[in-house]
């Protein structure tokens, strides 16, 4: 006697408002992957602007990666454990708060240190992202659903240094390299807010 072929399209608990939900967690992801490209075309400038050496500079750019990579696995094990919506609102938070706290940066001390947070905020925040699209959506949706992060990262990687260049040479209001990171604040504190008035978005998978 043999089992019958799993059917991507029997009825399956997905959760109501999933398109509004992908639509806010692709917004945190563009934020997150928007962040890593733009930065590099503020390298000289940022550089010239706080005297700092090529070692202070590679730790900007490095310092992010680092804790980013070293935190996914923990952070999305323990967002399995309380909660895929709670780790991302406070992956989201964080990230915001890390971004004020890179565009005020009185030095390059400061900013790196600011920068590892901010890593490491993206890495409470991505396994979530992903996780989550995993849960509220059908089998048969998965496809569409996770096609449209790749089109978000690549979005970000074209995007990122065409906007950090012609925000460094409009110069708002005399900040210099600061609004690249500050451009984070609106989408962030948006994300947050949209998130927060979701109901539950953790739905068993029906197996």
């Amino acid at each position: 006697m043999t089992s019958r072929p799993p059917n991507d399209h029997q009825p399956y608990p997905a959760y109501q408002n999933r398109w509004y939900a992908m639509a806010i967690v692709l917004m945190a992801s563009f934020m997150n992957l928007l962040d890593v490209t733009i930065v590099n075309v503020s390298l000289p400038t940022l550089q010239r602007d706080m005297g700092a050496s090529s070692s202070d500079i590679e730790w900007v750019v490095a310092g992010f990666i680092l804790t980013f990579a070293l935190g996914l696995l923990p952070f999305g094990r323990y967002g399995d454990i309380v909660g895929k919506k709670l780790m991302f609102l406070i992956g989201v938070g964080a990230f915001t708060l890390a971004s004020i706290l890179c565009g005020l940066a009185p030095n390059i001390e400061f900013l790196i240190g600011a920068r590892l947070l901010q890593g490491a905020a993206g890495a409470i925040m991505t396994p979530q992202v992903l996780s989550i699209a995993q849960t509220i959506f059908p089998p048969h949706e998965r496809s569409i659903a996770f096609s449209l992060f790749g089109l978000t990262a690549g979005m970000a990687s074209v995007i990122g240094p065409v906007l950090g260049g012609l925000l460094i040479a409009a110069d708002i209001g005399g900040l210099q390299w600061r609004p690249i990171f500050l451009m984070n604040v609106p989408i962030g504190l948006l994300a947050l807010i949209c998130a927060v008035s979701l109901k539950n978005i953790q739905l068993p998978v029906k197996k």
